[in-house]
Formats: C-alpha cells, sequence, structure tokens
C-alpha cells in the first residue's frame, strides 16, 4: 500500500473540513451561529494559529480557488432566483435592495477614502461589503419575522450578493487593465454583460428541454450535465471576452424557472420543466462542499496580527448597520410592514460568502494596497453576524403594540 505523509494531512484535512461544515451546520440550526463562522475559525486554527497551512502556499492558488467559486456562488444565485416571486414584489424588494446596495457604498466609499486616500482600493473595499449574504440572512431570517419578511429579506440579499461580486469584478478588470475611467468601465460592462446575459440566456432555455427530459427519463445524477454546462459555459464565455459570471449566472435563472418562462411564451405542453428535488439537492450538496473548503481556506488566509484592519473592518460594520436601517426606513416608507417587521429587516446586515470571495480578488491578482483586504473583510463578516445575531435576539424578546403600521 503506498504511503504519504503529504497525502495523509491532505485527507485528514480534508475529513477536518467536511466534518466541521456538517457540525457547523448542525450548530447553526442549535444555536445563532451560523456554520461559515465554524468554519472560518478552523481555518484560522490551521493557518495563522498552528501553522499547519502555509499563507504564502496558498495564495499561490488563490486565482484559480476564487474562479471556481465565483463561477458556483453565481450559479447557486440563479437557481435560488424566482421570478414570479421578485415580480410580485419588485417594487419592495428590488427598492430595497438598490437602496441599501448604493447607499452602504457610498458611505463605506467616504469612510475608506477618508481613511486611506486611495481611490481603488476604497471603492473596493466598499463594493466588497455592499451587499447581503443570502445563506446568513435566510438563516435568521426563518428564526423570526413572518413569510412576508423571509421574502423580502432573501430576496433583498439573491438581489445584493451577486451585485457585489459582479462590480468587484468588473473593477478588478479595470485596474489590471490599467483603464479605470468611467467611458472604458462602462463600456466593458455593457459589453461583456451583453455577451453574456444574452448567451447564458439562450443557451439556458435550449438546455431546459434536455434537463426535463434527462429527469423525465431518471437518469441518474442528471443535475451533473447541467453542472458540466455551466464548466462549459463559463470557459467559453471567457474566451470570446464576455462576462462567464454573468452567463453562470442567467443560465442558473433560466433553468431555474424554465417552467414559467417557457410558459410566458405560450409554450404548450404537457410536461415539466422544473429542476426536480434530486438536482436541488445535489446542487445543495455542491454548494455545502465549496463554501466549506473556501471558508477554511478564507480564515488562513487571514493574518490576526493586523490589529488596524480588525479595527477597521470593525467600523464598517458598525457603518452598515446605520446604512440599513436608513435604507429599511426609505425603502418601505409607507409601506405595510410594521415596526417589528421594519426592525427584523434592518437587523439583517450579514455579510458572507459574496464578501470573502471578493476579498480574496485584488490580492489573487496582485493590486497594490489589498494585502489587508482578506483581515478587513473577516473583521466584517464576524462583526456584521454577531451583530445580526444579536439584533434578531433582543427584537424576538421585544413585545410590540399591534397595528403599528408605519414609525
Amino acid at each position: 500500500m503506498l504511503y504519504s505523509p503529504v497525502l495523509s494531512f491532505i485527507m485528514l484535512g480534508t475529513a477536518g473540513v467536511l466534518l466541521i461544515g456538517f457540525l457547523g451546520r448542525v450548530l447553526g440550526k442549535r444555536t445563532s451561529i451560523p456554520y461559515i463562522m465554524w468554519l472560518m475559525f478552523f481555518g484560522l486554527l490551521l493557518g495563522p494559529v498552528l501553522g499547519l497551512l502555509n499563507r504564502a502556499s496558498l495564495l499561490a492558488y488563490l486565482p484559480f480557488i476564487i474562479n471556481i467559486v465565483i463561477m458556483l456562488v453565481l450559479f447557486n444565485a440563479g437557481l435560488n432566483i424566482n421570478l414570479r416571486k421578485i415580480i410580485r414584489t419588485i417594487s419592495r424588494g428590488m427598492g430595497l435592495a438598490l437602496t441599501n446596495f448604493i447607499l452602504s457604498f457610498v458611505v463605506i466609499f467616504a469612510i475608506a477614502y477618508f481613511l486611506l486616500n486611495n481611490f481603488i482600493i476604497s471603492a473596493l473595499i466598499s463594493l466588497s461589503v455592499a451587499g447581503l449574504s443570502l445563506s446568513v440572512v435566510s438563516s435568521f431570517s426563518r428564526k423570526s419575522g413572518t413569510e412576508k419578511v423571509r421574502n423580502l429579506v432573501e430576496l433583498e440579499a439573491t438581489i445584493e450578493e451577486p451585485l457585489t461580486i459582479i462590480f468587484v469584478l468588473v473593477l478588478v478588470g479595470a485596474v489590471i487593465l490599467n483603464n479605470t475611467s468611467l467611458s472604458f468601465v462602462s463600456g466593458k460592462v455593457i459589453s461583456e454583460f451583453s455577451i453574456g446575459a444574452v448567451i447564458g440566456a439562450l443557451i439556458g432555455m435550449a438546455w431546459v428541454p434536455v434537463m426535463g427530459y434527462l429527469q423525465r427519463k431518471r437518469y441518474d445524477y442528471s443535475y451533473a450535465a447541467s453542472l458540466a454546462i455551466v464548466f462549459l459555459l463559463y470557459v467559453f464565455i471567457e474566451e470570446i471576452k464576455g462576462s462567464g459570471p454573468i452567463a453562470v449566472l442567467a443560465f442558473g435563472m433560466v433553468i431555474a424557472n424554465g417552467e414559467n418562462i417557457f410558459r410566458s411564451l405560450k409554450y404548450r405542453h404537457s410536461i415539466s420543466f422544473n429542476i426536480n428535488k434530486e438536482s436541488k439537492s445535489f446542487n445543495d450538496l455542491v454548494t455545502f462542499l465549496t463554501a466549506s473548503f473556501f471558508f477554511v481556506y478564507f480564515g488562513a488566509l487571514v493574518m490576526i496580527n493586523d490589529y488596524l484592519a480588525f479595527i477597521f473592518g470593525i467600523m464598517i460594520a458598525l457603518a452598515l448597520l446605520l446604512t440599513k436601517y436608513l435604507s429599511t426606513r426609505i425603502a418601505l416608507y409607507k409601506s405595510s410592514y410594521d415596526k417589528k417587521d421594519k426592525d427584523i429587516i434592518s437587523s439583517m446586515i450579514s455579510r458572507g460568502t459574496g464578501a470573502a470571495v471578493v476579498a480574496a480578488l485584488p490580492l489573487s491578482y496582485g493590486i497594490g494596497g489589498s494585502g489587508a483586504f482578506i483581515d478587513i473583510i473577516f473583521a466584517v463578516i464576524f462583526v456584521t453576524i454577531f451583530i445580526n445575531s444579536v439584533l434578531v435576539s433582543a427584537i424576538n424578546k421585544l413585545k410590540y403594540k399591534e397595528g403599528t403600521a408605519n414609525d
């Protein structure tokens, strides 16, 4: 039997990551601490605390890992977009998402630019933390509030998290090409986004009947074929100078809403084009494995002796709490949501997967001044989740007067 200390270390590490991921899920259901926190702390333990993972070695593989994670995260985001729900709540959901995203960006950019006096780094930091984390706020929203509140919060995060990833990708691309002028960036956005969105949607439309056929024939693991198309689509779109992330987002959104899309086109059929439970379960497993490895990896990259970065991250988290309160009051002004609903929505400030993924991008491409990015975003994720947890617990214990529809 072949034996290698390196192979044993890798296998033990993999077992540890999977076990921590599983235990994190269990603890997340029993406590108010989302599983990504346990994974990041495990990464901290393996990396800067015990020194079992070398930061320089991890950085060498970062560009490859980031691209894979971004692709899978955006594909999963597309699968979670319910077009009927968006259309039904578009006035409030879209308004809240855009208000919070823009206000968060403006406030954090002002703080970062005042402290750092660096336009690019300030813009990257503010874009990285502008959007909520769907997975984290979903777990919090299920523990409090009505179904109407949960739907609104999840819709907001569904819109904001992809925006965070997409805008940071655009800005990083512009910095790499050494052209950050507004005309160039806007032209690049329109060109790449159009190519990615159109081709991704068209491939999705063509794949929906094929997916339906594979599901009807009950072929085992038919979802794996959809995942293969995602990889092929991403590579193809990037080769023709389009946006691979936008393409997989559009593809995921189309196959998740295939039934409603074909129905709106007046296409008469007697078969179902909905993605089945087996495929959704397979996707949840892939997302779980990806998130488990990535957050451990992310935690191992943190430099725990950078105190200024952590202080900066705490300041950003507190500012995000303020912007979420303001955006909630602005977007839901004179709405049917009562005071408790608005307080719950205001408390949903958690950052997670989107922020962590894009935090590693500037560092992976060697953008100057981005050395403390991961430390800052780590602090933002930790503090926003902590605040979110405390506020939800406190709000659930408060007694509200009935009939307080507006503040």
